[in-house]
Parts: C-alpha cells; sequence; structure tokens
C-alpha cells in the first residue's frame, strides 16, 4: 500500500468531471483496499464505490458495473467507462457500456475491445475535455 502512486494526469481528468459528472470506482479489489486508497487519494470524489465485496460475480461479468449504475441512479446512455484491464472492458462491454481504455498496466492490443484505446493519461483529459464541453 505504501508504493502505490497515481498515474500522472488523472487529478487533472478527475477535476475536468467532478463537478460535471457522478462519478464512481469499479474495481474487483477488497473493499479495505478500495476504500483505503480513495481515502488517502480521492477524498470527495467518488459518489458510488463497487469492490470485490459487493458482487457475487466480477469482471468480467457485466455485474459490478450495472451495480454502479444502480448506486448512482445512471441510465447505460448516461455512463462513460474507463479501464485499464481486458476483464474490465468485457465487463462494460457486456454491461452495454462505452468504454474509453488505458494500457496502464498491459499492451494497448489487449484493450482493442474498448470504444476508443487512448495511451496515456494526457491524452485522457483532451478526450474528457472534449465529451464535457460539447
Amino acid at each position: 500500500m505504501k508504493k502505490i502512486r497515481v498515474f500522472d494526469g488523472i487529478y487533472e481528468c478527475l477535476d475536468l468531471l467532478k463537478n460535471r459528472c457522478l462519478l464512481g470506482v469499479v474495481s474487483g479489489s477488497d473493499r479495505e483496499a478500495v476504500m483505503e486508497i480513495i481515502k488517502r487519494f480521492f477524498p470527495d470524489i467518488f459518489e458510488a464505490v463497487v469492490s470485490g465485496n459487493d458482487v457475487t460475480q466480477g469482471k468480467p461479468s457485466p455485474e459490478p458495473y450495472l451495480k454502479a449504475m444502480e448506486m448512482l441512479g445512471v441510465s447505460k446512455d448516461e455512463c462513460v467507462v474507463i479501464e485499464n484491464s481486458p476483464l474490465g472492458v468485457e465487463s462494460a462491454k457486456r454491461a452495454g457500456l462505452f468504454c474509453i481504455a488505458i494500457p496502464t498496466y498491459v499492451e494497448a492490443a489487449r484493450l482493442k475491445d474498448a470504444d476508443v484505446v487512448l495511451e496515456n493519461h494526457g491524452l485522457l483529459k483532451q478526450y474528457i475535455a472534449g465529451l464535457v464541453s460539447g
């Protein structure tokens, strides 16, 4: 836990979204670990958190994303998922959601099923700026 650091550009992306969108986290990790990271790096940012403890079927099942949508009170056409894993992309797509992928831990080719694949969080910031201004 002490070695965890945030990706370059993530705070700028969240700043663009925070006052315009409801934000949630969908993780397959243990709730305690997820909440520790959120508390440490992202306090007061997310309205919903779904962890591996909160679902009976984790990613690539659509259940985690469907649960997050329910918690946020939003429909599929109001959602954009940002993912960094093949199982996460599959989960989002199986839930019928638009998915942007960033290859933070895997090769971009492994995320090809996403609607959009961006190489880094700087490009994500540019993409998000276009979404929220349009």
